[in-house]
């Protein structure tokens, strides 16, 4: 479905030479770490599965929003919160990947 909507975008880009960072929506909340203490292998592995689909999710809104920061016949500022977009989306990402790191060190810590 994401695809689709990233070459209805990419077409309206091309086609018309107008596009506005609102056309890049990003469904998806960043996974929630389970408690290292007491979560299960199962729990580890479900929460490795969210944190790669979320990843997934990222990487085709970031496909979105680089179609509109390198249209050159867009607006200026319409370019620079596309490229915001993008940024905060990495930022969001470097969180998640930062904490899967605490949960998993904690984790194997507590199933010694």
């Amino acid at each position: 479905m994401m695809r689709t909507i990233l070459g209805a975008v990419a077409a309206f880009v091309l086609t018309t030479g107008v596009a506005l960072a609102d056309d890049c929506v990003l469904e998806a909340e960043a996974p929630v770490m389970p408690d290292p203490k007491t979560a299960t292998a199962e729990d580890r592995a479900a929460t490795i599965a969210a944190i790669k689909e979320y990843q997934a999710v990222l990487g085709e809104y970031r496909e979105c929003v680089t179609l509109i920061s390198d249209n050159e016949e867009l607006e200026i500022d319409v370019r620079k919160q596309a490229l915001k977009d993008f940024n905060a989306s990495v930022e969001s990402e470097t969180k998640v990947v930062k904490a899967w790191q605490k949960f998993s060190k904690a984790y194997d810590k507590a199933n010694k």
